[in-house]
């Protein structure tokens, strides 16, 4: 009787030790199970967040386009005022980071973009687009090209962050736009999706003047 309760005893600790066994394997599979669900989901956020940061541009219109006429009633200038879009850290616009491409009604520029400039860097204070572009042109250029001027910066440098404002213009050259003509400028930062931007020429062009494009 004792030798049937002895082993009585002994299968019940076996037992007992093969369901702790399973009960140990079966935390260890949940555990690797829900840290691989985790990491699954931590990736897929990733992903999801890198494809909507490729999806957006980095940059945004900050205004209203304007521009500029000459003595014939002919666009010459286009000034774009621009700013870092929400949930964007910074901008290089630099020419080497940053494209600027132009269409105009018959003809198509790949890169006009000739580089990055301060107010004070033109002995300038004010934001009169009229000064701006005599102070970076003395001569009207014979093809058109592009300047991104900080008007309102933190920091002295070529990098747009945020509550940084800046400007770009655009000297059209020997091309000049009528009334109803449509200009086109696409802005390609280094990530993230292009800054689209299309104007058509009012009806009335008055002479030597800023015209409001909206």
């Amino acid at each position: 009787m004792r030798r049937r309760r002895f082993k009585r005893g002994i299968t019940g600790i076996e037992a007992a030790i093969v369901m702790i066994a399973f009960v140990i394997v079966a935390a260890a599979l949940a555990f690797v199970t829900l840290n691989m669900g985790m990491f699954t989901t931590q990736r897929t956020r990733e992903v999801i967040h890198r494809g909507l940061g490729e999806a957006s541009s980095a940059l945004e219109v900050d205004g209203s386009i304007t521009a500029l006429t000459d003595s014939d009633s002919e666009v010459y200038v286009v000034s774009i005022p621009i700013k870092l879009a929400p949930g964007r850290e910074v901008v290089d616009l630099r020419n080497e980071k940053v494209t600027i491409s132009l269409k105009l009604p018959d003809v198509f520029f790949e890169d006009i973009h000739k580089g990055v400039k301060h107010l004070d860097d033109l002995g300038l204070s004010d934001t009169n687009t009229s000064a701006i572009v005599s102070a970076i042109w003395a001569t009207a250029p014979t093809a058109p090209e592009a300047y991104i001027v900080f008007i309102k910066d933190n920091v002295k440098d070529t990098v747009l962050e945020f509550g940084e404002k800046a400007i770009i213009l655009i000297h059209l050259g020997s091309k000049t736009l009528d009334a109803y003509n449509e200009v086109k400028v696409e802005v390609r930062p280094p990530e993230g999706a292009p800054l689209t931007v299309a104007r058509s020429m009012p009806a009335i062009l008055p002479p030597e003047t800023a015209v409001d494009l909206g």
